[in-house]
């Protein structure tokens, strides 16, 4: 997995939108405090994952070393039955009692060992998954609204899997972190407000307009051919001021769709360098998960072929 890997400054140096306004979260504390159980891990996570990032440390991304493997393992495919396997799939929204017993169910299973704990430095992914999962389970979506911006923990680790792991070893270790990241996307489209506006999405235009339409048709057909042709359509217009999420999503599109592992990995490094511009502190997260775009959703699909 080391092919993977190369040297980046400090993850840990984004600037993470501190100028967040305070007022009015006080109604979240319960939310906060039932987040905090696995939020404590985020430190230790964040550091694991930017030492991996850099070099410095040789990760077990999937987990799969130590004696509390199999109990991580067990917690993996719980989470992974989510969106992989009949009837599941990171395009829809799991139903409250699947998130609830997903999660509850890999909690069980790292309690008889012992994990997760804080004071063992092991599986950042699983604990970030535990995160993210924990989240995305909050009974009113209003909450999700502002969650990066508010949850400077929960950020970092996202931001650093997100920018600095390569999308094919976050595919390869088998956590859906990105599947994670559509459920999260999809239970703030329950708060229809707090969607982008129009033209944050690309959808100012009738080219953008287009390719959402023809996007959607070939999802709920599970037209893979119709999908490429979507996405490298829009890819190939002619150059528009817009979003730099559509051209990530179509982007993604061609990754899906590509059976030649060199190519597919190409794409998935020029889809992460453009995440790059775009995507690089806790706010400009909170947009990119507010978006119309099944962005998330096709990213996971599209490293889920590089499972190990």
């Amino acid at each position: 997995s080391s092919n993977f890997c190369f040297s980046r400054a400090s993850v840990l140096a984004y600037p993470l939108a501190r100028r967040v306004l305070r007022q009015g979260f006080s109604a979240m504390a319960p939310f906060w405090k039932r987040v905090s159980v696995v939020c404590g891990l985020a430190s230790a996570a964040t550091q694991a994952m930017a030492q991996a990032g850099t070099g410095q440390v040789d990760m077990d991304f999937g987990c799969n070393s130590g004696p509390r493997a199999p109990a991580w393992q067990a917690a993996k495919n719980i989470f992974r039955s989510l969106y992989v396997g009949p009837g599941a799939s990171p395009l829809t929204l799991p139903s409250p009692e699947a998130l609830k017993a997903a999660l509850d169910g890999a909690l069980a299973e790292l309690k008889k060992v012992g994990a997760p704990s804080p004071d063992v430095d092991e599986c950042g992914l699983g604990k970030l998954s535990l995160q993210l999962l924990s989240v995305a389970t909050v009974a009113d979506p209003v909450m999700l609204v502002p969650l990066f911006q508010s949850m400077e923990s929960l950020a970092s680790p996202v931001l650093t899997t997100l920018l600095d792991v390569p999308l094919a070893l976050t595919g390869q270790a088998g956590w859906p972190i990105f599947g994670m990241l559509s459920t999260i996307n999809l239970r703030k489209s329950e708060v229809p407000e707090a969607l982008n506006a129009q033209g944050v999405d690309g959808l100012a235009d009738d080219v953008g307009l287009l390719f959402l339409a023809e996007l959607s048709e070939a999802l709920q057909a599970g037209d893979i051919g119709a999908l490429t042709r979507a996405g490298a359509a829009y890819l190939n217009r002619p150059s528009s001021p817009g979003s730099a999420l559509a051209p990530l999503t179509a982007l993604a599109t061609q990754a899906i769709s590509n059976e030649k592992v060199q190519e597919r990995l190409s794409i998935l490094q020029t889809m992460q360098d453009a995440m790059r511009q775009v995507i690089g502190n806790a706010a400009e997260l909170d947009v990119a998960l507010s978006t119309r775009w099944p962005l998330w959703a096709l990213t996971q699909m599209s490293i889920d072929g590089f499972v190990a």
